[in-house]
């Protein structure tokens, strides 16, 4: 018990602090224990929670990918188009998945064969990509879409939202690629080591390119769920965006650095985030406000296991630096 306990240690205290986030977002609003607030809370937050199960193998690989949001919107956008084109939701599933893949892929073929670092490509992406999307959806925006298309984003399973009961499927699925499959354990390797991962004849190049184009697939299903929602797409869809996904993903205790972290704890992330900011939201927090509380949970995700690091390595092994002249 004591050992499943340290080695969920991180989950635990996430489920700690979403206890204190609910009793402190209920303290600010009597709204906030509402059943129907909080289920449409959670509809809101289903396409940061896909972004982020689509960054988490790539930064367990000890990558990064800032270029999701676009990725999204270029998915949106197109949805969008093939509904008022007439094409039905089951034909146009594939084709939009396949392309947003393959923005991704371009990604993971920059970074992994061409040898370039990560941050530069996807801030260089980011800005293609949108650009890209305010090319196809032009000044206007898209509207007009056809019911199909809004059913995940109004239809329910029981009492749960279906775009909730989507989410949690990819949470379950990702789980399950990561800590059962070839793929995962690659990503764990590559992220502890990339050196020692082609020595022992890991396929590194391909498993980053997999990542990347992963990300990029499921950019383009939060995509999906952003046209059920809103019923519309523009070029400026999710613009801003990956400040939560990577904060989700970094406090769900995924190394930066990568070779580390679980599914589940990027849920936990997830549901963590949320709860602070609809608190916020339902008291009337601006959003500028909301945006410096989340920045600085991102650096206190980074920071904090540093300080723990540097704490061990200072007092662990009992030695004080003595005064000087002693």
């Amino acid at each position: 018990m004591s050992r499943q306990l340290r080695t969920y240690s991180s989950e635990l205290i996430l489920v700690g602090l979403i206890v204190l986030a609910a009793v402190w977002s209920s303290g600010l609003s009597p709204y906030f224990l509402d059943t129907s607030n909080l289920l449409r809370s959670a509809q809101f937050f289903v396409i940061f929670a896909l972004m982020a199960f689509g960054l988490f193998p790539v930064v367990v690989q000890g990558e990064i990918d800032i270029s999701l949001a676009s990725t999204l919107a270029v998915g949106s956008v197109l949805f969008a188009l093939l509904s008022v084109r007439g094409v039905s939701l089951f034909a146009a599933l594939p084709i939009v998945l396949v392309a947003t893949a393959a923005l991704g892929a371009v990604n993971g073929l920059l970074v992994a064969y061409a040898g370039l670092p990560s941050l530069a490509v996807t801030l260089g992406t980011m800005g293609a990509y949108r650009g890209l999307a305010y090319l196809l959806a032009g000044d206007s925006g898209v509207t007009g879409i056809t019911p199909d298309y809004r059913l995940l984003g109004s239809s329910w399973v029981g009492i749960v939202p279906s775009s909730v009961v989507l989410a949690l499927i990819i949470a379950g699925a990702c789980a399950l690629l990561m800590g059962t499959t070839s793929f995962g354990r690659y990503s764990y390797a590559i992220g502890s080591s990339p050196a020692a991962s082609r020595m022992a004849a890991v396929p590194v190049n391909r498993t980053r390119v997999a990542a990347y184009a992963l990300a990029g697939g499921l950019s383009g299903l939060a995509g999906l769920v952003w046209v059920s929602q809103y019923q519309s797409a523009r070029g400026d869809n999710a613009d801003g965006s990956i400040l939560f996904v990577l904060t989700a993903v970094v406090l769900g205790g995924v190394s930066i650095k990568g070779g580390s972290g679980r599914a589940v704890g990027v849920l936990l992330a997830v549901v963590l985030l949320g709860t602070i900011l609809t608190g916020m939201q339902l008291a009337n927090v601006p959003g500028t406000s909301q945006t410096l509380v989340i920045g600085a949970l991102l650096i206190g995700a980074i920071g904090l296991p540093r300080a723990v690091q540097l704490i061990r390595q200072r007092f662990g092994s009992g030695q004080l630096t003595a005064p000087a002249g002693e």
